[in-house]
């Protein structure tokens, strides 16, 4: 169902079945998963979780990685972790030389 990059690739599909009897699929609660090892990352001028995620992992789909190891400022919402330029957040690791400071 879902795409083999996506953060809901484990998540199991439940059914609903409505008043008419019509099957009704929804995804269950996403429980983020305990994140490995991680590198500081000191957040700069205009970052943003998509550009970043493209260049730590080459991916910028893969920004939610970063979203599931900061959970305390995810909280408030993907935009809201990047504080503003010195503000620091965890990225997983393996995190590419050319992101590091």
């Amino acid at each position: 169902m879902f795409d083999p990059s996506s953060r809901y690739r484990d998540v199991p599909v439940a059914t609903y079945v409505d008043d008419q009897g019509r099957a009704r699929p929804w995804v269950n609660l996403r429980i983020p998963p305990a994140t490995g090892p991680t590198t500081g990352y000191l957040v700069r001028a205009h970052d943003r979780l998509d550009m970043l995620a493209a260049r730590a992992y080459g991916d910028a789909g893969a920004w939610w990685h970063i979203a599931d190891a900061n959970p305390a400022t995810a909280a408030d919402g993907p935009a809201a972790m990047l504080d503003g330029p010195g503000s620091r957040i965890d990225l997983p690791q393996p995190v590419s030389a050319e992101v590091l400071p």
